[in-house]
């Protein structure tokens, strides 16, 4: 899968590292802002050339003050709103200029977005997919025009001859594996309901794969699949008034997110269901209290603040010739439950950016690369099984 190569975008070959620690060590809340870490020549096929960066110069120049940036939204869920906010606020942080449109789920609406984008003179254009499928077009067409195009999440696709400037994801495989590891070994005999989030982009997917995984491994049955919420609040109402309806027995659900979770805990709520277990991803700040309280037993977080965070960082070292990883997947530092809520990442944009300026969680690209570079082989093993999965569906 082409999000696992270790590609480096900038003005030198990419090199191997060695002596890195290991990711998790790194994410427990350590925050540095570490340089990018020493190396070792890398095989010839794990490097691309520069783009046109530029140029060096014996004063300081700045070549991000003022850059026109467009932030293409994949459609109008929280999580994605809440990117929306993050990406503009840091953008502005560091001087930027961003503007946002969204695609509303519609690949054609992503590529007429990305086309508008070109026309208005964009320096860069980031994008979370309508649909991995329709991603293909939007890239072409930056690359056609000279336009450097990021990624954010999902697994966009390609065509032969054309490629990203850069790509940011949470691993949703991993995220559904350590949940579903976390309920295999706190509920072995259970059986779980899985409520999926919107099928066609690759999170989804990715959460079903990882979670059925760790299911697997413990020896428990598959969870049940059930419609999508396509991540939304008002469309899991239904499917667990449904799920409740049907008589179906079951003793954990996975909530594809959170806002999947406050829905079917609202039916739960309504009909007098006590007996459930119920878990998620996202760690989203709404849903701390419910954490604590025990509401939501657990959560691995994937906060939308920090990939616009990391995106920004992409592209800051793209206009100032910098290397970066091209393909770059986010490693989840831990399963978050009410025991360890203090250690989240804030998604609201003003506690994301004091905490980042305070140094309390980590924040720094390099960091994150070092991390990913680290553990390339669990990654690629993942991505693997992902793979594996969309090619039978």
């Amino acid at each position: 899968m082409r999000a696992t190569n270790a590609k480096i975008k900038g003005g030198r070959p990419m090199k191997k590292l060695f002596a890195i620690l290991m990711a998790l060590a790194m994410l427990l809340g350590v925050a540095a802002c570490a340089a990018t870490p020493a190396a070792t020549e890398k095989p010839a096929d794990s490097t691309v050339a520069a783009e046109s960066a530029p140029a060096a110069a014996d004063a300081v120049v700045d070549n991000v003050t003022g850059k026109l940036v467009y932030f293409i939204n994949a459609g109008p869920d929280d999580y994605y709103a809440q990117f929306g906010d993050a990406f503009k606020a840091i953008g502005a942080e560091v001087g930027l200029t961003v503007k946002e449109l969204n695609s509303d789920y519609n690949p054609e609406q992503e590529l007429a977005n990305v086309q508008d984008a070109i026309t208005a003179g964009a320096d860069a254009i980031a994008v979370i997919t309508a649909g991995a499928a329709g991603s293909a077009e939007s890239i072409a067409a930056a690359n056609a025009a000279g336009v450097p195009i990021f990624f954010i999440a999902g697994k966009p696709e390609l065509k032969p001859g054309t490629d990203l400037t850069g790509h940011v994801t949470d691993n949703f495989v991993i995220m559904g594996y350590l949940v579903g590891k976390w309920v295999a070994e706190n509920y072995p005999d259970a059986q779980c309901v899985n409520i999926p989030g919107f099928l066609g982009q690759g999170p989804a997917e990715g959460e079903i794969v990882g979670f059925d995984l760790a299911l697997a491994e413990a020896g428990m049955k598959p969870a049940i699949l059930t419609k999508s919420s396509e991540w939304q609040r008002t469309l899991a109402i239904p499917i667990a008034q449904d799920l409740i309806a049907s008589g179906t027995e079951f003793d954990v659900v996975f909530c594809c997110n959170e806002e999947t979770y406050f829905g079917v805990k609202q039916v739960f709520d309504e009909l007098g269901v006590t007996d459930k277990v119920l878990v998620s991803n996202n760690g989203k700040d709404d849903a701390w209290p419910d954490l604590i309280s025990g509401a939501l037993a657990a959560t691995v977080p994937n906060p939308p603040s920090l990939n616009a965070d990391i995106c920004i960082q992409q592209i800051i070292r793209y206009f100032n010739g910098e290397e970066f990883v091209q393909y770059l997947q986010i490693m989840p530092p831990f399963v978050l439950t009410g025991e360890n809520v203090g250690q989240a990442i804030p998604w609201t944009v003003s506690d994301y950016l004091a905490g980042r300026a305070a140094n309390t969680f980590q924040w720094n690209l390099a960091d994150y690369e070092a991390a990913y570079l680290a553990n390339m082989d669990e990654f690629a093993a993942f991505d693997a099984k992902l793979a594996e999965y969309l090619a039978a569906n």
